[in-house]
């Protein structure tokens, strides 16, 4: 499987952040306080979930349990494709490099 270098440095499979990508993307879409949580929750671990986002972002299996837990690729992905804070958070390409 090809890897890809992300912005944050670490490297990931491909498909893996194009899947992450579209699941980020439709979330931001349609749930934008979920997508905000998830992002709150990779940049600070300690970070607690608002309301039910917990069971929406496992229900797009980007996070692992009911506590929050981000796998480490997911947090790079989204650590990554998220720019800014708050209202203004923008999803951009997670990509180190546009085109990989």
């Amino acid at each position: 499987m090809e890897a890809a270098r992300l912005k944050n440095g670490s490297e990931e499979f491909k498909p893996l952040v194009q899947m992450t990508m579209a699941s980020l993307s439709k979330l931001a879409e349609t749930n934008p306080i979920a997508f905000y949580e998830l992002v709150m929750k990779c940049r600070e671990q300690g970070h607690e979930l608002f309301g039910n986002t917990g069971e929406v972002l496992q229900s797009l299996a980007l996070i692992q349990d009911e506590r929050g837990t981000v796998h480490d690729s997911i947090r790079n992905v989204v650590l990554s494709a998220v720019e800014g804070d708050g209202l203004d958070m923008t999803l951009r390409s997670p990509f180190a490099e546009e085109g990989k």
